[in-house]
């Protein structure tokens, strides 16, 4: 096995991440993430209690559960194919050990990545569906998907242009990146907090461009969280309003450096293979804007919501792309 069939694989593994991000998606739009509320199992079971006699042990054994077999099929559906995911991660990272010569510190990294999923997981339920391990969850498994590609290019050997990347180039590309990641945990923050539709309307927020709703006060505390059940939301509907209205303001925000980004890259000469990814990137850049604002005008329809998660996932791996990119080019010698 060559360093191309590792790149393919891991291309493959990316791409398999991205179902599972959008399942998992799917799991929590469709309140179905306590579906079951133990681990790694369902009320004690591998699969779901289906028969009389299962349900009635269900019932005892967990006498304040309100039983949804529905939802708890979609929470174990999620969880086995998480599970195919880590297994063939670790057969990524087996295969790079054993027969490539390239540092394989990386594919390492990523299996190290895959078992605190799990954990992330478990916690997930254990800790009722807490909004800083759900978004932290979240984020981990669009960071899978973004190290998986960037493993792929590492084993495709691409084509780093001879003429050092500018430095302004690289910090305009690590300033947009940056403001990304802060993004994309707002975007899992709003999500996990069910502050989507606290402002049902677009480009103003409760029609007015400051809303005097808008209270921070308890809207972004990730530490010292009550332990209560967090599944429907928490937050005061004043803290929802902040917490969607800062998500809009950082989009904006983040557009304005990603348009002066795109800006700086095309003008330089060479370094084709950055131009190729930002210019990808900018096709799911427009898609993912005009997502988030559909998901606003149409009231958070599941399918347009699900996109959106797993657009954020893609456009995270292209910019991460374009990083490692120009990482390698600045530091060439």
């Amino acid at each position: 096995m060559d360093n191309s069939m590792i790149s393919k694989l891991s291309f493959l593994g990316a791409a398999f991440t991205l179902f599972v991000i959008s399942l998992g998606a799917w799991v929590r739009l469709t309140d179905a993430g306590l579906g079951c509320p133990d681990w790694p199992g369902c009320y004690g079971l591998l699969t779901t209690p289906d028969t009389v006699d299962e349900l009635a042990k269900a019932r005892e054994n967990y006498p304040g559960a309100n039983i949804d077999i529905g939802k708890a099929w979609r929470e174990m559906l999620h969880r086995y194919v998480a599970g195919i995911l880590g297994l063939y991660v670790f057969f990524i990272t087996y295969v790079s050990i054993k027969y490539s010569k390239q540092n394989y510190i990386l594919p390492v990294l990523i299996s190290v990545l895959i078992i605190i999923q799990a954990i992330m997981g478990m916690l997930t339920v254990t800790m009722l569906v807490k909004p800083t391990i759900v978004t932290t969850h979240l984020f981990f498994g669009m960071l899978t998907a973004t190290l998986l590609f960037i493993n792929g290019l590492k084993y495709a050997e691409i084509d780093i242009s001879q003429n050092k990347l500018p430095k302004y180039a690289l910090v305009m590309v690590f300033v947009t990146w940056s403001l990304l990641i802060v993004q994309i945990l707002l975007g899992g923050w709003t999500s996990t907090n069910y502050a989507s539709l606290a402002c049902t309307d677009f480009p103003k927020c409760l029609d007015q461009w400051y809303p005097k709703e808008m209270v921070f006060d308890g809207a972004f505390n990730l530490i010292n969280l009550p332990d209560i059940n967090y599944e429907g939301g928490f937050l005061a509907y004043g803290a929802k309003v902040a917490v969607h209205y800062v998500h809009r303001i950082t989009a904006l925000i983040l557009t304005l450096f990603f348009l002066l980004t795109i800006y700086i890259i095309f003008k330089l000469e060479e370094h084709s293979f950055l131009k190729k990814v930002i210019g990808a990137s900018i096709i799911f850049f427009v898609l993912q804007v005009a997502l988030g604002i559909s998901n606003v005008v149409y009231s958070l329809p599941l399918n347009i919501a699900v996109w959106h998660t797993m657009n954020a996932a893609i456009l995270m791996a292209l910019i991460s792309g374009a990083l490692y990119y120009s990482l390698i080019s600045f530091t060439k010698t």
